[in-house]
Parts: structure tokens; sequence; C-alpha cells
């Protein structure tokens, strides 16, 4: 763990490493007893391909963790991004057994294997200013909306599996307007490596991938260098984080799980847990009651000092519900 982050504060750990898993249970078994020994909360997925996930603890537990994982055959040398919070961003532990550890729907995409050619954050700016690379943001419409590189192409995504679509597109372009380099990046990494390895299979032979995601990018480029705008959305209570990685000024629709701008919250339509101006029309009288009764029974809870199982659902989006 980087030095500046040892802390009194939660460690919010983001990891993933693509590697052929040949005993999931076993592993699942393995990281939900160390998890639940030193106390830590979020999502690990377990799959063929590899490892994912995001975790939260003190940083003496995520310390054990870590070196737990360094220690094993598999996961040696794994890619972790680390930042802090002030309270726990999870509300429970979940260690799933799934066929993709991020779901692109492409069961022959192998990165373990093949995939683009890493690009570590100090030479990312170097790159991405080169009029001749197309730089594409792998995430989906509602991330990006909250920042994104400076000059990156959206592909209009509302789901990862949705991506290949859009590969395919720019596969079927005549020779002389395809591009002839790409940079993909995403917001920890395993997206645009996933991505990588598509454009490769596809016939795209100079594909580069940002090392470590926007958040490696954020941890290691100083702000006046930085060409990143915006703030960057992660996959739990802090909704957002700036370009120190601390908590950014985003909240979350908790009917529709968009990430809302102090603006947005200024909306006639924005009322907490209820709706936001992107869904009062799209929720039903019936739903917009069930969304009343839970924000009430959460406020309960509150007042009684325990955690209530909706508030889980709150800082998890349907169509993504796995950090990257």
């Amino acid at each position: 763990m980087p030095e500046r982050l040892q802390t009194n504060q939660f460690v919010v750990a983001a990891l993933y490493k693509f590697v052929l898993i040949e005993d999931c249970p076993a592993l699942q078994a393995e990281l939900r007893h160390i998890c639940n020994r030193y106390g830590i909360m979020g999502t690990l997925l377990i799959a063929k391909e590899g490892l994912n996930g995001t975790i939260s603890g003190t940083s003496s537990a995520i310390d054990k963790i870590t070196a737990w994982l360094r220690a094993h055959r598999n996961f040696w040398d794994i890619d972790i991004k680390y930042s802090t919070h002030a309270s726990m961003p999870f509300h429970r532990m979940k260690v799933r057994l799934k066929s993709e550890i991020v779901t692109m729907g492409k069961a022959d995409i192998l990165p373990s294997e093949q995939a683009g050619t890493y690009v570590e954050p100090e030479d990312w700016n170097s790159l991405i200013s080169d009029p001749n690379v197309l730089v594409i943001d792998t995430r989906n419409d509602y991330e990006i909306a909250i920042g994104q590189f400076k000059g990156a192409e959206n592909p209009h995504t509302t789901s990862f599996r949705q991506f290949p679509e859009y590969a395919e597109a720019l596969a079927s372009l005549p020779e002389e307007e395809r591009p002839q380099k790409i940079a993909m990046y995403c917001t920890g990494g395993i997206r645009c490596e996933k991505s990588t390895s598509l454009m490769k299979q596809m016939g795209f032979d100079n594909v580069y991938h940002l090392k470590g995601g926007i958040l490696r990018y954020l941890e290691e480029v100083a702000v006046k260098d930085s060409l990143w705008e915006g703030e960057c959305f992660v996959f739990d209570s802090r909704v957002s984080v700036d370009h120190a990685l601390n908590a950014g000024s985003y909240a979350l629709c908790h009917a529709c799980k968009m990430p809302l701008s102090e603006e947005d919250m200024q909306s006639e339509f924005y009322q907490p847990s209820i709706s936001c101006g992107y869904c009062h029309d799209k929720t039903s009288p019936q739903q917009k009651a069930r969304f009343a009764e839970r924000k009430r029974q959460i406020e309960l809870a509150h007042e009684r000092g325990q955690t209530h199982i909706g508030q889980k659902a709150r800082i998890t989006r349907p169509s993504a519900k796995q950090p990257d």
C-alpha cells in the first residue's frame, strides 16, 4: 500500500487479475474466510478467467489481504489501486462465482493470453496527445458524463455487453478509415484490458491501454500535468472521486442510480431516494411509493443504529453491479 495511504480512515482497494483459475469454489471459500476474519467488506468476483473486485477495511486489514494475495501463485502481481474514505463504503462482503469477472459476453476473449500494450500513467499524456491515436473510453454513458480524458471518444454504451457492437463497427470500416493506433482506458484497468483483447482479435495491431486505469492515473499524475477532466465514477457509496481520490461532489439517485451533480439536485423533480430529473417520468406512482417507504425504513434503521439491507441497493447500479 502506498505510504501516503497509511491512515486511520478506511482504505478502499480496487483489484483485478486475468489468470486461469482451476478451482473457483476453493478460492471463494478462502477469500470468504480471510475477509470475514479481518472485517473486510465489498464485492469480489471469481471466474475461470480471473479475479475482480473492490473491498474496504482498516489499513491493517487491507495489508493482510494484500499480503495473502501476493503470496498466492495466481495473484503475486495482481493490480491494486488504493484510496481512502472517512467511513466504510460497503455494508456487506460478497464473494461470488461468475462466468466472467467483467461481463462482455464473449467467451472466446482471453486477456491472459492476448491483450494490448500497457501504458504507464506518466506516459499516457504523450500517447493520447498524438492526433493519430483514437482514444476510447470503454466505460458507460453515465460514468463518462461526469468525467473523461480530454478528446476521448464515447462509445455510447449503457452496458459493457454493448461494447463488442461498437468494436465491430470500427473493424468494419474501410482500411483507409480504420484507426491505426488505439488507446483505451477505464476506471481501474479491467474493462480496457478485455477490450484490447477483443480489438487484437479483430485485427487491430497497435492497441494500448492505461495501466491501472483512471484511478492509477489520478494517484500518480499531478493535477497541473493532468489531462483528466471532471470526476471519476466509482461503484461504492462515494459515487465519485476527485483528482486527489477524495470523495467527489456527486450523489446518487437511489431510484435510477444515475450520478447527480449539485445542479441536478436543484431540479424540481429531485426528491432524495425517490426521483430525479432523469427518472421522474419513467417510474410509476406505485414505484415512487415503494422508494419512499424504503427511504423511511432506512431512516428508521439509522435512528436505531442499524444498517438497513436496502442501503446496499442504493450504491449499486443494476446495469453495472461490479466495479472494474
